[in-house]
């Protein structure tokens, strides 16, 4: 089932499965601002993509599907070569039947309880999703609360394109001077390099495209803040739209869609290569299992909550 709430600037619909992003829409020229499906369908063939969905209990990748908490070793499920990706593949919070809590005329709030040992992650995890519309912004509250320690890490998987047939001619603006390289199955790598002279480099607002063409398989990597600060993470922009991406997360994982599998998506628009840019705001990937940076613990009784903040601007 899905819901929409709007207001005067934007329009949302959200379904159940995966409490997921299905349509982000700019009411004054309505454009539809996010990839989605017409259906569960849509989403469930393409469950690799994770589009627009709710990602959890882990966002990204956990080298060889472990890690060690208070002591001992936990062995989650393994999905994407030998790491696991997003929680588990088609069996993390994404592709889970979540449940509407609330309804209102400019908020919808959902939640999934995950139980002690789901992917192998321990502890039994209340999570909740929250949407709400406030003026020409979009907010997306993910909350966690545990009975016993847990990594809490979630972050949305949409995939924004302005309006246009792709991603290639529109411009990026990334307020971090630092990336992390990643190994040849995409795992985060332990290292933090400088973007200058790389094509990683978004520190003004750069045609994607252009960079895009000196990179064998696009971007996929972690832009570096490492605190905990409300603070613009990057703006993207063409000639109709600019939409800014705040959060209080430490890092963001951004994406271009490289292995986009051709598919048609809702108004029967045809997914490709480069068709979206994900924008995944989320703790430094496999930083479980790292010493410097940031964790995403959820300890047992407590209350993690993060957000991401979308604001969208018309260009005239």
């Amino acid at each position: 089932m899905k819901q929409q709430i709007e207001n005067a600037y934007l329009k949302i619909e959200v379904s159940e499965l995966g409490a997921t992003l299905v349509k982000l829409i700019e009411k004054e020229t309505d454009t539809d601002l996010v990839l989605g499906f017409d259906d569960d369908r849509g989403y469930l063939d393409n469950n690799g993509a994770n589009i627009g969905a709710s990602i959890g209990r882990n966002s990204n990748r956990i080298g060889n599907g472990r890690f060690e908490l208070n002591g001992k070793t936990y062995q989650l499920t393994i999905n994407n070569n030998m790491n696991q990706l997003h929680g588990g593949g088609f069996n993390g919070f994404g592709f889970k039947m979540w449940k509407l809590k609330e309804a209102k005329d400019d908020e919808l709030v959902y939640y999934y309880d995950a139980k002690d040992g789901e992917e192998g992650f321990p502890g039994n995890c209340h999570a909740e999703v929250s949407y709400k519309l406030q003026d020409n912004n979009l907010i997306i509250t993910f909350t966690g609360t545990s009975d016993q320690d847990t990594i809490f890490n979630m972050t949305n998987h949409s995939y924004f394109c302005l309006g246009d047939d792709n991603i290639l001619d529109q411009e990026l603006y990334v307020t971090s001077d630092k990336y992390s390289p990643t190994d040849e199955y995409a795992l985060t790598l332990d290292e933090v390099r400088d973007v200058k002279d790389t094509p990683y480099d978004f520190r003004e607002f750069t045609r994607i495209g252009s960079q895009l063409e000196k990179l064998k398989d696009g971007i996929d990597n972690n832009y570096v803040w490492e605190n905990m600060e409300d603070k613009l993470m990057c703006e993207l922009k063409n000639d109709k739209f600019k939409l800014s991406m705040y959060s209080d997360l430490p890092d963001m994982h951004i994406y271009t869609s490289y292995y986009l599998d051709p598919c048609t998506g809702k108004y029967g628009k045809q997914y490709k290569r480069y068709s979206g840019i994900a924008l995944e705001c989320q703790f430094y990937p496999n930083g479980i299992n790292y010493s410097d940076y940031i964790k995403p613990i959820l300890r047992k009784g407590e209350v993690s909550s993060h957000y991401m903040k979308i604001k969208i601007d018309t260009l005239k």
